[in-house]
This record gives structure tokens, sequence and C-alpha cells, in this order.
């Protein structure tokens, strides 16, 4: 648990401008907020690999350097594919809807409709037995674009082509790009309407598929890079 409140802080700044999250949290204080999502992310470590969840870190060295060690500055967890018993199932929906009780000043109906779309989503495209799921990817503002969403993205990827399987992601607006060269295709989207609340109508994240080896721009050989 010692690095559940680096992580969070970290993809607190990592999506502080997600137009989705920003609109259904909103009026939430950060203090709510905060340890709303501190309590996720200690779930998501207490797991650990239970429910197929591979979590990764990438932290900064004193030279400045990336290392897989301390001073996060990046985190990804995927969910590789697991077929789980009837019980197993029960403990993790159970699991989830003890933390996943929304904060207070959350616009309740909005964040009931985008977690539907999520699981219709994941329901229409993915098979929990075959596909590899990226749920979270994050990295810290002042890191970005130097590499690291690629090197958190790699395991997965790589693990998936070895097994001849898809991947899936759903796509903020900030990913997209990255993930397109990396060799996802748009398939499908969510769409909200934030329009009753003030905001815009069709909002949402994009999700995607890759097929197992699909080719990418960001690929030399048999290393991913930028």
């Amino acid at each position: 648990m010692e690095d559940a409140e680096e992580i969070t802080e970290m993809l607190l700044q990592a999506f502080a401008e997600e137009e989705v999250g920003g609109f259904i949290y909103g009026n939430v204080s950060k203090e709510s907020f905060w340890e709303q999502r501190l309590t996720l992310v200690r779930d998501w470590i207490e797991e650990g690999e239970m429910y197929g969840a591979r979590l990764t870190k990438v932290v900064e060295n004193d030279s400045g350097g990336p290392i897989l060690s301390r001073n996060i500055v990046g985190f990804s967890r995927w969910v590789y594919p697991v077929k789980l018993t009837a019980e197993q199932l029960k403990a993790k929906q159970e699991r989830e809807d003890k933390r996943d009780l929304p904060p207070e000043g959350t616009i309740a109906e909005l964040e009931k409709e985008y977690k539907r779309q999520i699981s219709a989503g994941r329901k229409k495209w993915t098979d929990p037995e075959k596909t590899y799921l990226l749920h979270v990817l994050g990295v810290r503002p002042s890191h970005q674009r130097r590499g690291l969403g690629t090197l958190l993205i790699a395991p997965g990827l790589e693990a998936a082509d070895r097994a001849g399987a898809q991947t899936y992601i759903e796509a903020s607006t900030v990913g997209f790009p990255l993930y397109l060269r990396l060799g996802w295709e748009h398939i499908d989207q969510m769409a909200l309407d934030f329009s009753p609340y003030g905001g815009e109508k069709n909002v949402g994240w994009k999700y995607l598929i890759r097929e197992p080896n699909a080719p990418n721009k960001l690929k030399t050989g048999n290393t991913l890079t930028t």
C-alpha cells in the first residue's frame, strides 16, 4: 500500500483536464474526491493479480531517466484474460459496489449512465476470457511526451501478441492519437448527454480494439519506441 497515495496524486494530475470525469465530479470537493480515488487505488493494489490485473509503475531516478522503482511518474493497470468462478465473480462485484460509492457532489445520474455505457461497451466488444483490457493509463503531465505511455502499454501488448489475442481500451481525447499509432482501431464510442446540466451532447470516450500483432508507427524491429 506504500505507493497508493503517490499513484493517486499522479493519476489526479494526469486526468485533471479529462472532460467526462471533470463534468461528472466537478462539484465534488477535492478532499472527498481524493479519498474516493485513494480507496480505489488501494483496492487495486490489494487485489493484485486476483482478477487478472497487472499493475506497472514508472519512476524517475536522480538523473531524470525512467526506471521501474520509486518516485512515480506513470502508472498502468492491464486486465489480462481470466476465467472466474461464479463465487469469484460475485465477490468481485461486491468489492466494486462497496468501493464505487459516489462522493457527495457527484452528478449521480450521469455517473450511472457513464458506468452503464462502459459496461455495455465491454459486453459488446470484449470477452473477459480472451481479451486484454488496458484499464488505466496515466502519466504525470510534467513527464508526458517522453515515451512513458508507450513503455507502460508495451507489456500488455506484447503478452496479447504472444497469445494471438485482441486488446481493448476506452480512450480519452488526449490518449486517442497514441492508441491509433500503436495499432488500435476506433470501433465505437459512448454518447453522454451533458446538455441538461449545461454541457454538450454526445460526449464520451472512444472504444478501440487492437488485433494481435497489428502494425503501428512507433515500432522498430521488436521494440516499441517513441
